[in-house]
């Protein structure tokens, strides 16, 4: 599943609509929470400062993180501005 897709079925959960995703005449619908999820993934493609800190808090000279690590780390920061 790609990460598009992914957002649009968390979406989706999160709002529970009286359809089934896999109803074939939802296309229309399914298409809405991905164009929701692309439009949502873009405007996090520019870290914000709190972002750049917490992933330059995991970077030090000399070692080495993941980078499935280190974009865990930023997105954390970017679900902890919002609360």
């Amino acid at each position: 599943m790609t990460p598009i897709e992914r957002a649009a079925r968390a979406m989706y959960d999160a709002v529970s609509p009286e359809w089934s995703w896999d109803d074939p005449d939802a296309e229309l619908l399914r298409k809405m929470y991905r164009a929701n999820a692309r439009a949502a993934l873009l405007s996090l493609r520019d870290p914000t400062d709190a972002m750049c800190e917490a992933g330059g808090d995991h970077v030090t000279q000399g070692e080495r993180i993941t980078v499935d690590a280190l974009w865990t780390v930023m997105m954390d920061a970017a679900l902890d501005e919002d609360l």
